[in-house]
């Protein structure tokens, strides 16, 4: 079997688990994690990074030489802080609206996982942002890498999409290049514009 075809996870694997109790003698108890809150998961992490992607090649252009490398990191948290609360807000409202009652325990915490996957997409383009503004990179070149960090981002996330999926290596192989081609996408049309 080739390296490609075993990337795309054509060798078979156990569905997702997830721990959520152990007992004193040491015996899991396993739940498989809901379909829908896989999706969720997903989801949301495409949302964060296509987001941030977005966001800094709006910024890259308004960036001059004399612009703080800071003022790039608070833009960049406050799209992801805006995106991360309008998730959790759109996810508890409708919530209330299907189950007439405020989301508890497993249901809220769901929500923030799902949720949380937004502000996770945006953890290293903000780390590299924070590199440029304590002096180890110019702002212009912490920019670009972190916008080339999310196109990487976007690959991972649909190769862990598609490795269990059912669809044939080259379609796992399309899907991958789809959402990395987007993501390419708008940094050359970034290129393009500069």
């Amino acid at each position: 079997m080739g390296l490609v075809q075993r990337l795309l996870g054509q060798d078979g694997f156990e569905p997702i688990r997830l721990v959520t109790e152990v007992s004193g003698a040491g015996e899991a108890n396993r739940e498989e994690i809901p379909v829908e809150q896989v999706v969720a998961l997903l989801r949301e992490r495409v949302y964060g990074a296509m987001t941030c992607l977005a966001t800094l090649a709006v910024l890259v252009r308004y960036t001059a030489p004399d612009t703080s490398p800071w003022s790039r990191v608070l833009d960049v948290a406050v799209a992801t802080g805006g995106l991360w609360a309008a998730s959790l807000l759109a996810d508890w409202v409708a919530h209330l609206g299907a189950h007439h009652s405020a989301p508890r325990g497993r249901a809220a915490l769901r929500m923030l996982q799902a949720s949380g996957q937004i502000v996770e997409a945006a953890v290293l383009p903000l780390l590299v942002l924070i590199a440029a503004a304590v002096g180890l990179l110019s702002l212009s070149n912490a920019m670009w890498i972190a916008m080339w960090i999310l196109v990487v981002e976007l690959g991972v996330i649909a190769l862990l999409a598609v490795r269990m999926a059912q669809l044939r290596w080259w379609q796992k192989l399309f899907t991958i290049t789809g959402l990395v081609g987007v993501g390419v996408l708008v940094v050359c049309i970034k290129i393009l514009a500069h």
